[in-house]
């Protein structure tokens, strides 16, 4: 079990504070790398089997993350809707500091009348930060950029029959 000290961790920056509590632990990812956390209590075959489908859903989180990278840099609403759960909303804290949550449906209506960084020639800034799975719920941190904000969004995901759907997008950006 992982032991964090509140004082400290509350002191220091969060990704301080993750990264010094988490060395060690396996689970989160950081960088571009996929591991998985979510482990059964040992058994005969349950190292092994859990392991298979650890693996799997982290190719699968893997792949929805850059499905949604590629989506922001194609500005492809349809291919957002592949990977959010129809039910799913966009939360942020907007200009007016007020945080607002936008249904997924109207989130996508203004992605479709907004003009992609590829069709600008623009350069992708993209990447993977942490990938963390605990059974049948991750949590898919990200960054991009999309000229001339800097994106940080974190992707709440969960599997929905069998397969691993956006559930809660929350993001952050500046210029």
């Amino acid at each position: 079990m992982l032991e964090v000290d509140r004082r400290g961790f509350l002191g220091r920056s969060v990704s301080a504070s993750l990264g010094a509590a988490l060395i060690g632990a396996t689970g989160l990812v950081l960088g571009d790398q996929t591991v998985s956390h979510a482990q059964s209590p040992a058994g005969p075959n349950n190292n092994l089997m859990d392991s298979k489908l650890m693996d799997a859903d982290a190719r699968a989180l893997r792949s929805l993350a850059h499905t949604y990278l590629d989506s922001a840099y194609e500005m492809d609403a349809d291919k957002f809707a592949s990977i959010f759960h129809p039910s799913s909303s966009v939360t942020k804290v907007g200009d007016d500091g007020n945080v607002s949550v936008t249904p997924i449906a109207m989130w996508l209506a203004a992605v479709r009348n907004l003009k992609a960084p590829k069709q600008q020639g623009l350069e992708r800034n993209d990447q993977i930060l942490s990938i963390d799975v605990e059974g049948e719920l991750a949590l898919v941190k990200l960054k991009l950029q999309i000229p001339p904000r800097h994106f940080t969004d974190m992707l709440s995901c969960l599997k929905v029959n069998g397969t691993w759907k956006i559930a809660q997008k929350v993001m952050t950006s500046k210029t």
